[in-house]
This record gives structure tokens, sequence and C-alpha cells, in this order.
């Protein structure tokens, strides 16, 4: 992928506007992720594979519920890009969104659902992780 992408899921907020900046100065694409595109698969919304080439998935999201949380993909992304945006995402005192996920191979044929739900229970887990300590 040549340039850095980002997507969006439900953004369209003050926090989404101070991303789009930080996105512009940073030179990455965003992709604001609508909930009718939510059953395709991840890497069909940044072009990387068709939505034929995908695998069946919708079978068990078919029945999933919309999501309302706030959530970043960040696709095509050099260590050094993600850690200066993830800074700046910080220094800007922007505020946290807990579902944030680095596309990869095994996560590019996964559909907004599916990654929302892993996203969520990794969250789940650290958070109370967090409070044990």
């Amino acid at each position: 992928m040549a340039n850095p992408t980002l997507l969006f899921y439900n953004l369209d907020n003050e926090t989404g506007k101070k991303l789009k900046f930080l996105c512009l100065k940073h030179k990455i694409k965003i992709r604001v992720v609508q909930k009718s595109q939510y059953l395709a698969p991840i890497g069909s919304l940044i072009g990387l594979i068709s939505p034929e080439n995908a695998a069946d998935k919708e079978d068990s999201c078919a029945k999933q519920q919309d999501f309302n949380d706030e959530m970043l993909v960040f696709c095509g992304f050099p260590n050094q890009l993600l850690d200066a945006f993830l800074l700046e995402f910080k220094k800007n005192r922007i505020p946290r969104i807990a579902l944030k996920a680095v596309l990869t191979e095994q996560n590019l044929l996964w559909n907004s659902y599916v990654l929302h739900d892993e996203l969520e229970k990794e969250h789940q887990t650290i958070t109370q992780q967090s409070h044990k300590n």
C-alpha cells in the first residue's frame, strides 16, 4: 500500500475533527467506514483485496448489532509514523479511543464486526488486569 490509511469508525465528532487535522499533518489518508460497510472485509475497505476474494465471514456476523464505539484501524503505517502519530495524539490531548488495531495478515479478511468484537475482548481483559494491579 502506497499511502498509510486510517479507518475511522463512529468519529463524526470533535475527536474525529482533531484526528483529521493530525492525519493531514502526517499525510495520512482517512477512510470513514459507514455502518453499511461493516460486513465487508477490512482489506477490501482500503482496496487490498476484492470483496469476492474474501473468506465468507458474513454468516457468523449477519445478526450482529451495529456498534457505536469509536474505533481506528491503522493500515500501511511504518512503525516510525505510527509511533509519531500516537505520540502527537497524546500530546494534543485527543480523547482516548479504546478500540485501535493495526491491519495485519490475520485480520485482513475479518469484517468490522469481528474486529470490533476481538478489540472489545482485548480491551476488557486489559482493563480487568489493570484493576487487579
